[in-house]
């Protein structure tokens, strides 16, 4: 037995399904879906390598693209953990990532929460490292792919000390860490007092000098747009975290650090305007949101955004 067969105790499930057993289940169509592609494993199974393989490819899409090298790695760990040849890993590699580059905004949360119900913490766990080595296959780790393993993780229960231990293995592949540490340790606290904040307006980046094709008393500043998608149990779980969610927004647009703050009409995501010196910080402050943390916000996608304002 392989040590992905042990980790992931794939030997204890093929004993327990009886032969000959029907089609895969599944909560979510794209688990079943997938599933289905693996009608030589045992039902149970081959639902969890499908949520395993589903979890991979979202990760590996936190950037919009799935590169070559990612896919050979997701091929690979899926084909350890399934026991299955590699010919049918890659196979499985191409739908899992057609599932999330198509229903990823409706399917991402729910995939998360059932392969949650069918899996153990150890199992859990060792799915994040999995994210992360296929995060780290063809270069550095960015800020979109840290945060959205974070998140993962945090829909998962993976305690935050497991976390922190398994993205210590990672330290020098991702990128910006440092940085987002040492605006925290001059920040002292995610409370500051109500004076101009530590990275309201860095010189070189939030106010640039304004360029010759500006008219007079026109300057750009450099702020990030968040827009950050609603979760399907967003109506349900919002109502008891919106106080105190408000109360946050309003607490870092009084520091400076947020411009605007708001959701859309059709309640499909919220539309955040930050200043903050790299788009990692503007994740990291979505990541400690009660939003986020309660189930109502997911996959954030954050852009550099140049904001006419009047010159000084």
């Amino acid at each position: 037995m392989s040590l992905f067969q042990s980790m992931f105790g794939i030997g204890s499930l093929a004993a327990q399904d009886a032969p000959g057993a029907s089609a895969p289940v599944g909560e979510t169509e794209s688990v079943r879906r997938i599933a289905a592609r693996l009608g030589a494993l045992p039902p149970e199974r081959a639902r969890f390598v499908a949520a395993f393989a589903y979890l991979l490819a979202r990760a590996a899409r936190a950037d919009l693209v799935i590169s070559d090298l990612e896919a050979a790695e997701m091929a690979r760990l899926i084909s350890e953990t399934g026991d299955i040849d590699p010919e049918t890993g890659a196979l499985v590699v191409s739908l899992a990532a057609s599932r999330v580059e198509g229903y990823g905004a409706t399917d991402d949360y729910l995939v998360t929460r059932e392969f949650k119900a069918i899996s153990t913490p150890e199992q859990r766990s060792h799915l994040i490292r999995c994210c992360l080595l296929v995060a780290a296959a063809d270069a550095d780790i960015d800020a979109q792919e840290s945060w959205l393993v974070n998140r993962i993780a945090e829909e998962l229960d993976v305690p935050r000390a497991d976390l922190n231990r398994i993205r210590d293995e990672f330290t020098d592949r991702i990128a910006g860490l440092a940085e987002v540490r040492r605006l925290r340790a001059e920040a002292g606290s995610p409370v500051a007092p109500a004076a101009a904040p530590t990275t309201a307006a860095p010189e070189a980046a939030a106010v640039p000098k304004p360029a010759p094709e500006l008219p007079e008393g026109v300057r750009i500043e450099q702020v990030f747009l968040a827009e950050v998608p609603y979760t399907p149990e967003a109506p349900r779980l919002r109502p008891a975290l919106r106080p105190q969610h408000l109360a946050r927004l309003l607490r870092l647009r009084l520091q400076g650090r947020i411009i605007e703050a708001g959701g859309t009409a059709d309640f499909e995501k919220a539309v955040l305007l930050v200043r903050a010196a790299s788009e990692a910080e503007v994740l990291e402050m979505i990541a400690d949101d009660v939003y986020t943390s309660g189930g109502v916000w997911h996959s954030p996608r954050v852009v550099g955004y140049g904001r006419v304002v009047p010159a000084d």
